[in-house]
């Protein structure tokens, strides 16, 4: 099973960055949580249309994977230029470098809940140098 979760977020993040948005289903639950909130798949993926909106470049990375079904931990790395304000940051099109670990539940082979936190910090940092 180690593998095969491994297998099915690396599928999952081949949708996400083909913004293939009618395959969401078969990796996310109906009833998805993120961060604590209860999204539903519906509003799951309209967070992810809008981030790719927000977001035109935006592309996941693994640069980190470790899993222990039926959870998985993943740090993934950005290189992307946000249209405008991320995160509370006035970005606006600059080109930025950060990670995201974030912490995956499963329930069977679908996606069920899901932990985020974005390395704010390194944004900061990186407007700061511009």
């Amino acid at each position: 099973m180690i593998g095969e979760l491994a297998d099915i977020y690396r599928a999952y993040l081949d949708c996400l960055n083909r913004q293939a948005w009618d395959e969401l289903g078969r990796f996310v639950d109906d009833d998805v949580q993120h961060n604590g909130r209860i999204l539903g798949l519906s509003g799951y993926r309209a967070m992810l249309v809008k981030d790719f909106a927000d977001i035109p470049d935006l592309y996941f990375d693994i640069q980190l994977l470790v899993s222990e079904p039926p959870r998985l931990a993943a740090r993934l790395s950005f290189d992307c230029s946000p249209k405008r304000e991320f995160m509370g940051l006035g970005v606006n099109g600059r080109r930025v470098s950060f990670t995201e670990n974030v912490f995956y539940e499963f329930t069977g082979s679908k996606i069920s809940s899901v932990w985020s936190v974005i390395d704010k910090a390194a944004i900061e940092a990186q407007l700061l140098d511009q």
